[in-house]
């Protein structure tokens, strides 16, 4: 019987449009972007420890306020998503439309799945009182994320304060889980909630921000003692360590995290001023939101949604529609940085032609 669903997303990694801009990612770094490739032949290809390097450990507590021991460090964003998932025992609430693996996981490993809606007309703002109502004595976990996926959407600390106060009074043995994947990829700062309360677990990766997907080399934040050593254990498990040689690439790009961080962000601030302009001259066809952080942003047509998306289909020109992530067909996702502006700004005008027509 299958436990989890299946996801277009999949195409994300299994075709090669000609100009792809349903990917979310910024441009991929090279092993010679991080290292002399000469180093890798001393290194040793071992295990690595069921935590994660201590030194990695180290160096992202220190960025996301936390102790070295309460990082774990997991094989990519989407593992830490699954073990936290395998462990939840009760309810999930999940926020939608969002990342679909999210909710695929949850589908697969929880109990029963609650959702709650967001919209693009809100600016895709959470309603605290609607994931109020939504809470159970028998849920165990919320899973958030800031910035929110396909939008760019942030949280504030306010919001993550009533969720948390919500959580209290309905279910007080809940975790919230806030996926922070995409909140280094910002155009001005956007703070952890790592520290914020015990009962908040954070997780995140190189993938987007930095440009590494290939590592795949994601974390998860635990103040909670016992929960950290389950998840410790759980990984353990599954995967025994993470690749050694992935952990010292991740270390290499650590160290230089705001030199990479910085071209990310110029080249994401140029993708998104095309896109913005290109918005502009649509006549109203369609409308957007401004994303807080991430290299893509979600737009709306005003109508044709499947004509249109035949159209670029043909073109040759990728974009993430909206049912991807449980939202309106007439909804996309659009990505600006993955590929070069030139091409970008290509794209962009094949785009024009399929709206035009």
């Amino acid at each position: 019987m299958r436990r989890f669903p299946p996801s277009a997303m999949t195409s994300l990694l299994d075709e090669a449009p000609r100009y792809d801009l349903a990917e979310s990612t910024c441009g991929d770094l090279t092993v010679a972007d991080l290292v002399d490739v000469g180093r890798l032949a001393k290194i040793p290809l071992g295990y690595g420890t069921s935590a994660g390097d201590g030194e990695l450990r180290a160096l992202l507590g220190a960025r996301l306020g936390v102790a070295a021991d309460e990082v774990l460090v997991t094989t990519g964003a989407g593992t830490a998503l699954f073990l936290v998932g395998l462990l939840t025992e009760g309810e999930v609430v999940v926020v939608q439309p969002g990342y679909p693996p999210m909710l695929g996981l949850a589908r697969g490993l929880a109990e029963r799945v609650r959702t709650v809606r967001l919209r693009f007309e809100d600016g895709y703002r959470l309603d605290v009182e609607a994931l109020r109502a939504t809470l159970t004595p028998r849920t165990r976990l919320v899973m958030l994320a800031t910035p929110q996926n396909p939008a760019g959407v942030a949280l504030t600390r306010d919001e993550i304060v009533a969720v948390l106060s919500a959580t209290d009074e309905v279910c007080p043995e809940a975790m919230v889980l806030v996926d922070e994947t995409y909140r280094e990829a910002a155009y001005s700062e956007i703070e952890s909630f790592a520290t914020v309360s015990p009962r908040v677990i954070t997780c995140g990766s190189f993938s987007k921000a930095h440009g590494a997907p290939g590592l795949r080399i994601g974390w998860l934040t635990v103040r909670d003692a016992a929960w950290y050593e389950e998840l410790r254990q759980a990984k353990f498990a599954s995967a025994v360590s993470c690749g050694t040689l992935d952990e010292f690439l991740a270390l290499e790009l650590l160290r230089r995290a705001e030199e990479v961080l910085a071209a990310k962000r110029e080249r994401m601030r140029t993708g998104l001023a095309a896109v913005s302009d290109w918005v502009a001259r649509q006549d109203g066809r369609v409308t957007w939101i401004r994303p807080d952080a991430g290299s893509f942003c979600c737009l709306r047509l005003d109508s044709g949604a499947p004509e249109f998306y035949r159209r670029l289909r043909s073109a040759g020109v990728a974009i993430a529609p909206g049912d991807w992530f449980g939202d309106d067909p007439a909804i996309f996702r659009l990505g600006f940085g993955h590929e070069p502006i030139e091409r970008l700004q290509e794209a962009l005008e094949l785009m024009t032609e399929a709206l035009q027509a």
